[in-house]
């Protein structure tokens, strides 16, 4: 937590300094690996094409689950472990192109990708620099996949205020 926004010094995190909230970035890429807003998308195959030994006919749904190539060992070690390391550039580029897609991918890709990064890494930056929140203990976290993944008893957290001290090491 003391990697998060520590180019901050003491300062709201605006705009200007989303490219230097690199671990906040991180650590937001590592928990949409592990919960993609989107769990699930579908493309439809515009010819028959084979693949992994099985043809797919022209006019078939073609479903790809961002939650399930997310945690594919193959692609992340310990792949249930939260680790925002994972996304260090030398890390992305060691990966191929699309085991890693929570706003998918090609001509497609989310209209709204950049503006859901920027966002995410200020709110994230914003409220870690006076804010500690902790699941509250024994809360269960239980997937419900409808057409966002979303905690089906919601996140039931603890929210303590940082110390003065606390918020110049985070800071």
């Amino acid at each position: 937590m003391k990697r998060l926004i520590a180019c901050l010094g003491g300062d709201c995190p605006s705009f200007d300094d989303v490219a230097k909230l690199k671990y906040t970035e991180m650590v937001l890429a590592e928990s949409m690996r592990l919960y993609p807003p989107a769990w699930a998308l579908g493309r439809m195959a515009m010819e028959d094409f084979e693949i992994g030994g099985y043809v797919v006919p022209r006019k078939s749904l073609v479903l790809m689950s961002q939650y399930v190539m997310h945690r594919n060992p193959r692609y992340f070690a310990e792949p249930l472990r939260f680790d925002p390391d994972r996304w260090t550039r030398e890390a992305r580029e060691s990966r191929p192109q699309f085991s890693y897609f929570p706003f998918g991918g090609g001509p497609r890709r989310c209209i709204g990708e950049g503006f859901a990064w920027m966002e995410g890494i200020l709110v994230i930056a914003t409220i870690a620099r006076q804010w500690q929140l902790r699941l509250v203990p024994n809360h269960p976290v239980v997937l419900k996949p409808v057409m966002t993944l979303r905690p089906k008893h919601g996140m039931r957290m603890t929210v303590t205020r940082r110390q003065v001290q606390e918020q110049e090491q985070v800071l």
